[in-house]
């Protein structure tokens, strides 16, 4: 009860504060044409009848757009996203209820829009911080094979950290351990628990106690490792079941924000960076190894499409092939060496990009003889679905992460957690690594 109160209160406290911004920025608005607002020539009570129209008009969105700024496992693209939402259903509330629709209201409406969606990512970063200071301690029953779960709750949820129980004494009830690890271990607030551990009569007891101690029970879906990750769970009446989960891409909108955002970035590297990068590069290539300047392979993703890629050749043109990895090979030239390191050979893959066969961030780029096998672990990875280009660079797990995970899964998960912001990080992280030269390391996201 007293979480549940402790919400009540945030999410009270945050309407009245947008509420204020909704005011300011008709205040702004105003300003902006002309009229000076506050001076004496409109009343206090105008604002706040503006006030409390703003209050009304978020409280009624808040019934079907929920704040997920509070939330310890929201991502920030997702509350990006709820935000935007919210502002515009309250432009929409406006300009259905104001009879006077003028530049004032249309500016208002526009400069909510921005304030509300900074405000909701500073609040959210502020969350953030706190959760990973004052972490929500728990307890996960689970059996050898379910122990994965409890990795898989612990990145996705804000300063989570969870214990693993095993129920082994057979000669002590499931209830019985609980209630002694919940004395022994006060500051526990949640009980995640799965099903197959525990007979029926053991959850039901197990529920009882959380319900009497005022913990949140939580139980887990029975489904392999890879299947919650392309599941969602949903309740049809009483009744709970998993349900396939739509990946971003397959949204018309999501995908023309991911290929506009392409072209415009592929256009602003091969109008400033690349014609200088390619004369430099033509002039040594040419004079320190004879052949082409560029190299083309044919790649496919995880679309499977096959296309043409472009590079800058780095190896001398007749070079046999070496075991030695990196540029240690010695079929490198020295500028091949430098564009190798500096990742400078990629850039013609830009033109790939703006010709819509690759992208900046997407999957690996694989052979085409090698696809069926990628294809058949993509089934077992229950992403069979995904419909993935191949890009300049992709995501990496973070390397301080325990799990024995692969390229393949890092793809899987970039297909089902794709966000407009989550691309941003990659590309400034891989931007950063170039330019520092340091190793490439990978994204932790939150």
């Amino acid at each position: 009860m007293r979480r549940t109160a402790r919400r009540w209160l945030l999410d009270g406290l945050t309407l009245l504060v947008e509420a204020l911004v909704w005011m300011v920025c008709f205040y702004l608005a105003a300003l902006t044409d002309g009229l000076k607002a506050g001076a004496g020539i409109v009343p206090f009570y105008v604002w706040f009848v503006l006030y409390c129209y703003g209050l009304a008009f978020l409280f009624v969105v808040a019934c079907f757009i929920p704040n997920n700024a509070y939330s310890r496992t929201a991502r920030r693209d997702e509350v990006v996203a709820q935000a935007m939402k919210t502002a515009l259903a309250c432009g929409v509330l406006a300009f259905a209820v104001f009879t006077e629709r003028n530049a004032i209201q249309i500016t208002g409406c526009l400069l909510f829009f921005v304030a509300l969606t900074a405000e909701r990512l500073i609040i959210n970063s502020l969350f953030i911080r706190h959760a990973l200071r004052h972490g929500e301690h728990g307890v996960i029953i689970c059996n050898e094979e379910e122990a994965w779960q409890q990795e898989a709750l612990r990145l996705n949820t804000y300063g989570l950290q969870l214990n693993r129980i095993e129920m082994l004494v057979a000669e002590q009830q499931a209830a019985q351990q609980i209630e002694a690890y919940l004395a022994a271990h006060p500051e526990t607030e949640s009980v995640y628990l799965a099903p197959s551990a525990l007979k029926a009569a053991e959850i039901e007891d197990i529920a009882h106690i959380c319900r009497k101690q005022g913990l949140m029970l939580h139980i887990l879906p029975l489904a392999p490792s890879s299947l919650p990750q392309a599941m969602q769970s949903e309740c049809r009446g009483t009744v709970g079941v998993l349900s396939p989960v739509k990946p971003p891409l397959q949204n018309f909108l999501n995908r023309t924000t991911k290929r506009l955002t392409d072209i415009a970035l592929s256009l602003l590297i091969l109008l400033t960076i690349f014609p200088v990068v390619a004369l430099i590069a033509f002039i040594c290539i040419k004079r320190q190894s004879k052949g082409p300047v560029l190299m083309a392979q044919h790649l496919c993703g995880m679309d499977g499409k096959t296309f043409l890629s472009l590079t800058f050749r780095t190896r001398h043109h007749e070079a046999a092939p070496s075991f030695l990895d990196g540029v240690n090979d010695p079929g490198y030239f020295s500028f091949g060496k430098f564009l190798k390191q500096s990742k400078l050979e990629l850039l013609p893959q830009f033109l790939c990009v703006l010709w819509g066969s690759m992208s900046i961030v997407g999957s690996r780029a694989i052979l085409p003889d090698q696809y069926d096998s990628y294809r058949h672990e993509l089934r077992h990875l229950f992403a069979s679905g995904s419909r993935l280009k191949a890009g300049i660079t992709s995501y990496r797990f973070p390397a301080s992460s325990s799990q024995n995970t692969s390229p393949m899964q890092a793809d899987v998960w970039y297909s089902r957690n794709w966000g407009f912001w989550l691309d941003i990080r990659i590309m400034l992280q891989r931007l950063g690594t170039l330019l520092s030269r340091s190793k490439a390391k990978s994204i932790i996201y939150i």
